[in-house]
This record gives C-alpha cells, sequence and structure tokens, in this order.
C-alpha cells in the first residue's frame, strides 16, 4: 500500500513593515474620523470635544492629533491605551455615535495591534522603528526622545556626561596654492565623572584621504602659544575651566591622537571644562588629486553628551567649500565603518540641517557657552585672518549618538 505524498503549503508571506504600518494606521485615522463626523464633534478643536462629551482634554488633545497628522508612522505615540479608547468609544456611544462607526474604530485598532505584534512585538519597539519612517519635525523630535533615554544609559554605563561638545574648522588659503591653512578647535564643556575611576579622551585627531588611510599630520602650533603641542596638551587656555584639566597624549595604532583626561573626583562639584586648539599652515589639499577629492572635516563622538555644536568658518576665496553637507556615520565595529568604508556606507538617520551662520563675518553667537565668539574671534586673531572675510555653518544636535562621528563635507576644487 503506497502512502498518499504530504502535501506543502507555503505558509502566506508577512506583509512588509512600510506597507504594513501604513494602512494600519491610514485605517485607525479614517476610523476616527468617521466616528466624529458622526456625531458632528470637530477633531481641530479638541478642547470643546473635552467639553461636549464630558472627556479629558489630553485623550480628546491625541484623538485629534490622530486625524490632523498628515504623515502616518507619526500617529503611532496618540493611539490611546485600552482604558482610554473604552471611555472615549462609551462616550461618543452616549452622544449617539452609530454602532457602526464604534465597531470601525475596534477593528481599525485591533489591526493596528496584530501589526505591532508581528514586527515590533511592543509599543515602545514599534515608536523606534517608527522614529526612522517619520517625517518632519515629528521624526526628528521622536528620535531625540529616543536618543535622550540612550544618553542616560551611556553616561551610567561609561560614567561620564557633557551638557555640550563644541568642534570648529576653520579653512582659508595658504602660502601654496594646492592646499589650505586649518585651524581646529574640540572639546567639552561641563564634563563630568560618575565615576572615580572614569578615564577619557576629550578630543582626538587624525588626517586621512578618501580611502581612509592615514597621512602626515605636518607641523602644527596650538592657537593659545602658552601651550607648545610637542610637550603639552594645546588647551585654550582662557576657556577652560580652573584649574586646568590634567591631559596625557596617547597616539594609537590607528594613528589617532588621543588627549585623555585622567581620573579625578566626580559629580558636579568636580565639573571641568577643556578646550583644545590647534592650527596647521598648508595642512590639507585645497584642490583634488587621485584619491583624495573631498574637503571633510569630523566631530567625533565618542561621549554621552547633552548637545554638539559642529561648525564650519570657510575663506571667501574657498568657493568649492560655500555649500557643504553634513553626514553622520556609526562608529560600532559591525562592519568597515567611516573613514575606510565607503561614504554610503555606515550613515545614520539625520533629521537636523546645516544651519547658515551668515558671513562677513558670521554670526557665532552661542547661549550654550557665552565665551565661544570670544574663542572664535582669538583663532582668527592667531592665524592672521580678518573675520570679515569667513562664512559660517552650523551643525547642532541634541543627544548625539555614540559612537559615531559627525562629517562636513565639499568637493576639493578643480587643480590649476
Amino acid at each position: 500500500m503506497k502512502n498518499d505524498p504530504i502535501a506543502v503549503v507555503d505558509a502566506p508571506e508577512a506583509p512588509h513593515f512600510e506597507a504594513h504600518v501604513t494602512h494600519a494606521l491610514a485605517r485607525v485615522r479614517t476610523a476616527f474620523a468617521d466616528l466624529l463626523g458622526s456625531v458632528n464633534a470637530d477633531a481641530t478643536r479638541p478642547q470643546d470635544m473635552a467639553r461636549d462629551f464630558r472627556l479629558n482634554k489630553n485623550l480628546t488633545w491625541k484623538i485629534s492629533r490622530i486625524i490632523k497628522e498628515s504623515d502616518p508612522a507619526s500617529v503611532a505615540p496618540y493611539i490611546p491605551g485600552k482604558a482610554g479608547l473604552t471611555i472615549f468609544l462609551d462616550s461618543l456611544k452616549k452622544a449617539g455615535a452609530p454602532s457602526q462607526r464604534i465597531l470601525e474604530v475596534r477593528e481599525a485598532i485591533g489591526e493596528f495591534e496584530k501589526m505591532k505584534d508581528l514586527h515590533a512585538g511592543s509599543r515602545a519597539t514599534l515608536e523606534t522603528m517608527l522614529g526612522n519612517l517619520a517625517t518632519g519635525a515629528d521624526g526628528q523630535q521622536q528620535l531625540e526622545s529616543l536618543r535622550k533615554l540612550s544618553f542616560r544609559g551611556n553616561s551610567a554605563n561609561w560614567g561620564v556626561s557633557a551638557r555640550l561638545q563644541l568642534c570648529a574648522n576653520f579653512i582659508a588659503p595658504g602660502a601654496n596654492k594646492d592646499f589650505v591653512d586649518l585651524a581646529w578647535i574640540s572639546g567639552l564643556v561641563d564634563f563630568r565623572r560618575l565615576r572615580r575611576d572614569a578615564t577619557w579622551a576629550i578630543s582626538s585627531t587624525r588626517k586621512v584621504n578618501d580611502r581612509g588611510e592615514l597621512m602626515p599630520l605636518g607641523d602644527i602650533e596650538s592657537i593659545d602659544p602658552r601651550f607648545d603641542p610637542e610637550t603639552a596638551a594645546p588647551l585654550m587656555g582662557d576657556y577652560c575651566s580652573d584649574p586646568l584639566p590634567d591631559l596625557r597624549l596617547e597616539v594609537g595604532a590607528d594613528g589617532l591622537m588621543r588627549y585623555i583626561l585622567v581620573g579625578g573626583p566626580i559629580g558636579d562639584t568636580a565639573m571641568t571644562t577643556c578646550i583644545m586648539g590647534i592650527l596647521g599652515r598648508g595642512f590639507v589639499r585645497r584642490t583634488r588629486i587621485p584619491g583624495d577629492t573631498l574637503g571633510e572635516h569630523s566631530a567625533r563622538l565618542y561621549t554621552p553628551t547633552e548637545c554638539l555644536i559642529h561648525d564650519l568658518f570657510v575663506h571667501r576665496d574657498l568657493t568649492n567649500a560655500l555649500s557643504p553637507s553634513i553626514h553622520l556615520y556609526s562608529q560600532l565595529p559591525i562592519d568597515m565603518s567611516y573613514p575606510t568604508a565607503r561614504r554610503d556606507q555606515g550613515l545614520l538617520p539625520l533629521w537636523e540641517k546645516v544651519q547658515s551662520l551668515g558671513a562677513m563675518p558670521p554670526t557665532v553667537l552661542t547661549p550654550e557657552f557665552p565665551k565661544y565668539r570670544a574663542m572664535v574671534q582669538s583663532v582668527f586673531d592667531r592665524a592672521g585672518w580678518n573675520a570679515k572675510d569667513f562664512y559660517g555653518f552650523r551643525f547642532t544636535m541634541k543627544y548625539p549618538p555614540m559612537p559615531a562621528v559627525a562629517v562636513f563635507r565639499y568637493p576639493l576644487a578643480d587643480p590649476g
């Protein structure tokens, strides 16, 4: 007796997350809008809804946001939980809403919950996934809120935090027409240890070509002439905390020069501000050659920080650099990373844009660090430059991710 073969039926393919979430949330929005329309309620007036239906103002505000939000991916945070939904639906039922409209809302929420369980498992994970799909201000706000949580966790894990990270690069024509002079300031404001044994690299620098290959740093000097970079960290003494931070220099196999803040007291009473500045003549290329075609200036994000301010000041004669773009790269060792990887590898979501600081001279008012304006002027003075010859560009990010690197980029000029 022969056994009949068993038919194998392939499981239905799960819908793609992006399409599924868009459909589910669009259905939720439509169901709520139809329900409110059935009782002549105005979704744009949540306070009136709260009064007319005797509901909590926060609940009616959420329902209003669900309907008004044009980007479906930004709707999820406003969908009420079971208790809030029951209260809302019971109130509208008493106001005369048809049972069919009530049912449509319940079915739409049911589909949303199935979508959540299938793709994310929890509301928190879903909102994290949606943060990368949302557009506009809501998308930026969602990612910022998640980064703030990460900042708190990283501060606890690593035992350090800073209120502000500053990084600024200045480029101007040099004596050699194919190179530019570069000044660089970088540091942490209100850095504090949360563990006494925590040591930390306050700043680091290296120079690479398009392929990420190390290039000689060349001759550099301190912006503040009181600190010789050959024998001491090139501090900007007037802009650091008193007493001056205790630093040591380490040069790693990766070519990075790291300035390490040694361990010490913990907490707010031991906060320190550490700013360094260097000047290099003929430091980076102005014109392109094979394998070196891009101008890039990086802020390395290795410290849990509440805010990053990354500035670029460009001399007006360097017209090739007057429209810089900004890019954010992961530095996790899961694959080749910037700068050795391709420039399209390791990119992180980025809503923040490059801001113009104006020109000739740029407006550098920075409430987060009131001394910044004077510090920038000290760079111009030390290098022998006139601020009226420069354009300014700024990238600001709250709770930047770590480890990562924020990169200003522009094409190098044609030779000749």
